[in-house]
């Protein structure tokens, strides 16, 4: 991420650096807005939705009242500014901040996202440099500016004990000598430094995440087997209870068979089938003692079924499974995650040999 005022040369560096004309320059532009330069194989323009809905990552990013408009490339933000360089500065690696030698090298606005980046977990990721070195001819311009630029600094910022200040400019095309040093191959280090450094932490945390995800996909499979089992146990403990609660409820039909025994057995009713039968002689005999107790018997009948039912009902539960396909989306899941650890040491190789061949 690049910080600076709207004269310190981002736009123009960008360009240099990419060795294309990506960002509108010229003097007194100056843009509002956040603009997201990214590698591919077409050159295209996304307005601040697309940018949000192809770059994924960036969603957070979007929650930013106004940004989504000034979300590409006045003098005034619609947006907060501040808080989204400091929600950006969470999600980048390097951090420049580019100051100029002229007009608005140590403006307010700047110095202010200056001093919250100080505030935060960005130290090491902060590096400043003074851009357009050659519009002062004169050393002694050149150190004032620089002076003056430290001093502003010297309070915002924590690890002032180990602050650089390097100058640079843009290589010029006409083949005049200039005697004014130029510091861009320190800003071009810094950059690769920061590539070469996020590739390796990458690189060490690819094994690392591969192996979470295929522990948290067995994870996943030994749950949902525990609920199958669980829900196996918990039906035959459904049936049984649910057995129970018939058993209980034809218990309670006997006893009002019992209670209503002769008026059921009256001629009028069915009274050609109680005669002769062996339990309804029983229950002719038992029917005193159900008159006696029949609101002790029934009420105990009653509260024993609807007891079994509730304990039924909360034992019966079957806790959600996976479906087939569910389950053969994580072995695919798991297959391809395996292929990519396995890859490791390949990209590993691929790196070492970038490095070799940009070492000559």
């Amino acid at each position: 991420m690049i910080v600076g005022n709207h004269s310190a040369g981002k736009s123009s560096f960008i360009n240099w650096y990419i060795g294309e004309a990506i960002q509108k320059t010229g003097v007194a532009i100056e843009t509002r807005g956040f603009t997201f330069v990214t590698s591919g194989k077409k050159r295209e323009t996304l307005q601040g939705d697309a940018t949000v809905r192809f770059y994924d990552h960036l969603h957070e990013f979007g929650k930013f009242t106004g940004v989504i408009s000034n979300l590409f490339t006045g003098m005034s933000y619609p947006f907060n500014v501040q808080d989204a360089i400091i929600w950006m500065a969470d999600h980048v690696d390097l951090i420049l901040i580019f100051f100029d030698p002229i007009g608005q090298a140590t403006c307010k606005r700047t110095m202010e996202v200056v001093e919250r980046l100080n505030n935060g977990p960005h130290l090491e990721k902060i590096h400043y440099f003074m851009s357009k070195a050659d519009a002062v001819d004169k050393e002694h311009d050149r150190q004032r500016v620089l002076i003056q630029i430290t001093q502003n600094l010297a309070t915002k910022i924590r690890n002032s004990h180990a602050f650089n200040l390097p100058t640079f400019y843009l290589p010029r095309d006409d083949d005049v000598p200039c005697t004014i040093p130029n510091a861009i191959e320190d800003v071009c280090k810094e950059i690769d430094k920061a590539i070469n450094m996020t590739v390796q932490k990458n690189l060490r945390q690819l094994k690392g995440d591969c192996e979470r995800i295929e522990k948290r996909i067995g994870e996943v499979r030994e749950q949902d087997t525990a609920r199958r089992a669980s829900n196996v146990q918990r039906t035959m403990q459904g049936m049984l209870l649910s057995l129970l609660t018939l058993v209980a409820a034809g218990v309670m039909g006997v006893l009002v068979f019992a209670r209503f025994v002769d008026t059921l057995c009256a001629d009028a009713l069915l009274g050609d089938h109680c005669r002769g039968n062996k339990l309804v002689n029983v229950l002719h005999r038992a029917q005193p003692l159900v008159v006696r107790n029949s609101t002790a018997l029934f009420g105990a009948a009653a509260a024993v079924v609807l007891v079994l039912m509730v304990i039924t009902k909360l034992t019966w539960r079957i806790q959600p499974i996976l479906s087939k396909k569910d389950l053969k989306k994580l072995e695919d899941y798991r297959v391809y995650v395996k292929k990519i650890a396995e890859q490791e040491e390949g990209l590993y190789q691929e790196y070492f040999k970038t490095l070799s061949s940009m070492e000559h």
